[in-house]
C-alpha cells in the first residue's frame, strides 16, 4: 500500500525527482547501448576523467606523443589493485584468468567520436547521480515522513555507488566478458530501487484491476532473465568478432533460388544460453496475447497485455534482424532500448495491479 503524506507540496518535489532521477537512469540504458553498438566503450582508456582531462581532445594531436603508454600504465595499475583483491577474497583462479587476458595489455588509440560518445555516457552516468542525491537528501531530511520509502532509495543509490565503481572496472578490464553485463543488470537494480521509492509514497501509473494479477509478477522475473541471456548472448557477438567468427555462409534463404546464401550471424556457435534467449520471447507474446485475449473476455483491462504484447512483437522483430543482418548499431540500440521498456513496464504494472481481483487467478 502507498503511503499518505499530508503535504502535498513535498509530494510533488519528490515525485519530480524521482521521476527525473528514474528518466535519468533509464536514459544511460539508450546511452550505453550505443556505446557498445559503437565499439565506444573503451573510447576513454582512464576513468573518472577521459584521456587524463575533463572533457576529451578532439584530436590526438592535443595528447602527448606516448600517450598510448601512459594510460595503459595506468590500466595495469588498476588491473593490479583489482586482482589482488580477488585473490584476497579467494577469487585467484578469477583474478588468474583476467590477468592472462592478452588484450587488457594492448594500449587504446585515441578515437574523437567513440571518446565523446563514451564521455556523454559518464556525464549522464554523473547527472543520475546528482539527482539520486537529491531523491535521497528528501528522505534524510523528511525522515519521519517518507517511512518505507527511505529503504528503497538508499538502495537505490548504493546500486548507483556500485555501479559507477564498477564503471570504472569495466575500463580497468578492458571490457572483460561478465563485467559488461554486471554492469547492465546493477543499472536495473538501481532503476527498480528507484520505482519502489516512488511507487510506496504515490504509483507511478494508475492502478489496474486483472483477472490474472499474480502471473505479472512472474512475466516481470521472466523478462529479467531474457535480459540478463541478452547481455550474455551480446558478449558471445563480441567474443566471435575477435576471433572471426561472426558471420556464417551456411544458413538463411537461397538468393534467387540459386544456392548462394547470404552473410548472417553465426549462431551455430553460440551456447545454449542464447538458443533460450533466442526463443524464449515466442513463449512469452504467446502467452501476453493470450492473457490479453482472456482480458477482454472477463475484465477489459486488456491494455497492459496489449503492449506487452505489442512491445514483445517488436523486440522479437529486432532479434530476427540481428541476426539476418549481423547485429549492426542501429539495430542493437533498438533492440536495448526496447528490451529496457518492456521490462521496466512489466515491473511498473507488476507494482500497480489492484489485488483486489485475486479471487480470478
Amino acid at each position: 500500500m502507498s503511503a499518505t503524506i499530508d503535504n502535498p507540496v513535498i509530494v510533488k518535489i519528490y515525485r519530480r525527482i524521482g521521476l527525473l532521477t528514474c528518466s535519468s537512469v533509464f536514459l544511460l540504458f539508450l546511452l550505453g547501448s550505443l556505446v557498445r553498438a559503437t565499439g565506444s566503450g573503451m573510447g576513454c582508456p582512464d576513468w573518472p576523467m577521459c584521456f587524463g582531462q575533463l572533457a576529451p581532445p578532439f584530436s590526438a594531436s592535443e595528447l602527448p606523443v606516448d600517450y598510448e603508454q601512459i594510460f595503459l600504465k595506468k590500466r595495469i595499475k588498476k588491473l593490479n589493485r583489482f586482482t589482488s583483491t580477488l585473490e584476497k577474497i579467494g577469487l585467484k583462479e578469477k583474478a588468474k584468468q583476467i590477468r592472462n587476458e592478452k588484450s587488457l595489455y594492448e594500449p587504446e588509440a585515441f578515437h574523437p567520436v567513440k571518446a565523446w560518445i563514451e564521455y556523454i555516457n559518464r556525464l549522464f552516468g554523473a547527472l543520475s547521480g546528482l539527482f539520486a542525491v537529491a531523491f535521497f537528501g528528501m528522505a534524510i531530511w523528511w525522515f519521519k515522513i517518507f517511512g518505507r520509502a527511505r529503504i528503497w532509495m538508499l538502495l537505490g543509490f548504493v546500486f548507483l555507488i556500485l555501479n559507477a565503481w564498477l564503471g570504472s572496472l569495466v575500463v580497468a578490464t578492458n571490457l572483460l566478458p561478465g563485467m559488461v553485463s554486471l554492469h547492465f543488470v546493477l543499472a536495473f537494480l538501481c532503476l527498480f530501487a528507484f520505482i519502489k521509492a516512488l511507487h510506496v509514497i504515490q504509483p507511478v501509473i494508475p492502478t489496474f484491476n486483472t483477472r490474472k494479477a499474480g502471473t505479472l509478477k512472474w512475466v516481470w522475473i521472466i523478462l529479467f532473465v531474457e535480459v540478463i541471456l541478452g547481455t550474455w548472448s551480446r558478449e558471445q557477438v563480441d567474443a566471435l568478432k575477435a576471433f572471426g567468427g561472426l558471420v556464417s555462409k551456411d544458413m538463411g534463404i537461397p538468393i534467387g533460388g540459386m544456392s548462394v546464401y547470404p552473410e548472417v550471424l553465426n549462431v551455430m556457435a553460440m551456447d545454449g544460453l542464447f538458443a533460450i534467449h533466442r526463443y524464449l520471447p515466442v513463449l512469452i507474446l504467446l502467452y501476453t496475447g493470450y492473457q490479453y485475449i482472456q482480458s477482454r473476455r472477463f475484465d477489459n483491462n486488456h491494455k497492459p497485455w496489449q503492449w506487452l504484447s505489442l512491445l514483445a512483437f517488436a523486440q522479437i522483430g529486432f532479434g530476427v534482424l540481428h541476426i539476418w543482418l549481423v547485429v549492426p548499431a542501429s539495430v542493437q540500440v533498438g533492440h536495448v532500448l526496447l528490451g529496457s521498456a518492456i521490462l521496466t513496464y512489466s515491473f511498473l504494472l507488476m507494482l500497480s495491479v489492484s489485488k483486489t481481483n485475486e479471487k480470478y487467478v
